[in-house]
Order: structure tokens, then sequence, then C-alpha cells
């Protein structure tokens, strides 16, 4: 299994098909690594940088951006348009800003700061994601270590009219404070539900992979229940920095960064495989495919294969993925990957 470069790449990838704009550009891929914007127009065979995202005067970027488009109008923001957000550092603060873009990646504007919190910026709000609910408002997830409950809890914010956030409510909260549930990533199934990934590390549950389901993308369930571990019909499951994509058929592929055995130890085909939902019902046992950008040394660290990014084809026969890995000169970079989606 061959895995290309993306020059002038680094970490943390996110990629996505344009669907919701211009008819010239619909079926581009897009893709970024933090701040750094790329486009594919040969569905993924090869790569441009088109930009990248400046931060607002007082603060940059620093880590776990995220680049998604928006499906329809949301208020005065307008179906196609891209949001950008990420990590920042605003003087000793952390916070939580969105950057938009109406010209396909191409230049960015600021927009809005949903969440700011005082005090020091490594210990704060991490890894944001967006997601359109059934009810038509545009939700933020984001990792927030602010609050004295807990070491990190997961929250939920969203907007109605494209402009103003509103209603922070917690996702999910342990009631044991060193627990640390994070890295929500959430999508729409073509039934119309919705599934959320994520990890909850900590000393009772060591990263782990875990999983749950709304009927509206708002609504997740009880906030202290960590939902549901994520294993395969062998027992193996997976740890740290997950992400979930659906494909065409229904079912839900999903990698994190390393592969276990039921009783914990390093799996052989760690950083090999991807796991496959059962096409009925994301909660039950999954199955394993290979993974099209294989990183068998994949350890707890955040670069090799760490929050891996998948996409069907546009034929949906096959799947892309990006994932990071140190290149030859040890610098994280992210490479590209392209194999066939599991038969039915």
């Amino acid at each position: 299994m061959a895995r290309t470069l993306i020059p002038e790449s680094t970490m943390y990838p996110r990629l996505l098909r344009l669907s919701h704009g211009s008819p010239d550009t619909n079926g581009h891929l897009m893709a970024n690594t933090n701040r750094e914007i790329f486009r594919s127009k040969d569905d993924g065979n090869s790569w441009e940088k088109m930009s990248e995202v400046t931060a607002i005067p007082g603060s940059r970027e620093r880590c776990c951006a995220a680049i998604w488009e928006l499906p329809q109008d949301v208020g005065r923001l307008k179906a196609g348009t891209l949001l950008f957000s990420g990590t920042f550092v605003e003087g000793t603060s952390a916070a939580i800003q969105i950057y938009t873009s109406t010209d396909e990646g191409a230049t960015w504007k600021y927009h809005s700061t949903p969440v700011k919190r005082g005090g020091t910026p490594h210990h704060g709000l991490w890894e944001p994601e967006f997601l359109l609910a059934k009810d038509g408002s545009l939700v933020i997830f984001w990792s927030d270590e602010t609050d004295d409950c807990c070491s990190q809890k997961l929250t939920q914010m969203r907007s109605t009219d494209g402009v103003t956030w509103k209603d922070e409510v917690d996702t999910i909260k342990s009631n044991q404070k060193a627990d640390r549930p994070g890295m929500i990533v959430a999508s729409k199934l073509p039934d119309g539900k919705y599934f959320m990934s994520y990890e909850v590390c900590g000393p009772t549950y060591h990263c782990a992979v875990y999983s749950r389901t709304s009927k509206d993308g708002w609504h997740w369930g009880e906030r202290g229940d960590m939902g549901t571990k994520v294993i395969t019909t062998t027992g193996q499951y997976l740890a740290h920095a997950p992400n979930n994509h659906y494909m065409p058929d229904g079912h839900i592929l999903l990698i994190g960064q390393m592969l276990l055995e039921a009783d914990g130890k390093v799996s052989k085909d760690n950083g090999k495989v991807a796991f496959v939902s059962d096409a009925r019902n994301p909660l039950k046992p999954w199955t394993t495919t290979p993974a099209p950008v294989p990183i068998p040394a994949a350890f707890d660290n955040p670069c090799p294969n760490y929050s891996s990014a998948m996409l069907p084809t546009a034929d949906g026969k096959s799947f892309i993925e990006i994932a990071s890995d140190f290149d030859d000169a040890h610098k994280c970079s992210v490479f590209e990957g392209i194999l066939p989606l599991p038969p039915k």
C-alpha cells in the first residue's frame, strides 16, 4: 500500500469534498493541516496548497484545527461557506476562534470567538468540530479543561442566526474528576440519525475510544455516561485521537491512533486498520479493514496516526485517508492513501 506525501503539510489533518457551493468547484477535495489549506481537483491524486489562515492581531493559532462546509444556510451564513476553527491563544487566554471562506478556501475572514477563557493558554480549549443539527442550528463541540469539576469535559454550543453563539451545555462530563473525555467528531448518518466518537483518557479509561448516537444532533444522552466502547467482534479496541466518517453504503469508518487487543496489549496490526461499523447499529461490535495509510509504529504522540481523516472517493467504491507521520527528516507531515471499501 503506497502512501503519498502532501507537500508543505504538518499535522492534525481534516478532509472534505465540496458539495454545496459553486458548480465549478463542487467535487473538489479540501484539506487542512492546522492552518494550512489544501485542494485537490482530481479526487485526491494530487494536491496544491491554497492558503493559510492568518489569526487576528493579538492572537495565534496553536493546534487542533478543523475545516468544514456548511450544507445549508444558517442565518447570515450561506450554504457552501467554509468554516475553519481551532485552538487559539489570545495573550494568556485560550480561545476557540472561527474563520470563514466564501471562495472555496482561497481567502479567510475572522467570524467569531464562541468561547474564551482566561488563565494559562496551555490548559484550556481544544479540538473544535462542527455539526448541523436536525433543527438547522449550527453546533460546535470542543474539549474544555477550564471547569474545576474535572480534568477535562466535552462541551457544545449552537448558533441559529449564523452570528451569535448560545446555549452552552456539557456534552460529556464524568463524575470522576480525573477522567478526560475529548476529541469529539460527530457525523450525520444517511438515516437521519447522528453518530459521535471520542476518546476518554484518565486512569480508568486509558484513552480508549467511545461512541454514542443522537436523534437530533443536539441531545446526546446523559452527560455522566461515558457511552459505548468501540470494540471489534474479537475484542480489539482503539486508543487516542479517533475520527469517523460515514460511507455511501451506510457503514461508518472509524480510525484511532493505536490498536490494542482485548487484553490491552498493542496489536500486531497497530496502525494498519480502520474499523467498520455494523450497517444498522454503530454501537454494536465492529469489524476491520486495511487502512489506506498504514502507520505500524503509531504510539501515544501528537504526530503518527493522530486524528486521521477519511472520505469516500467520488465513485463511492474506495476511501481516501490522510494521516500524519514522521517523514524522512523526522518532521511531522501528512500522507494520503486510497483503498477499495470493504465488501458489503
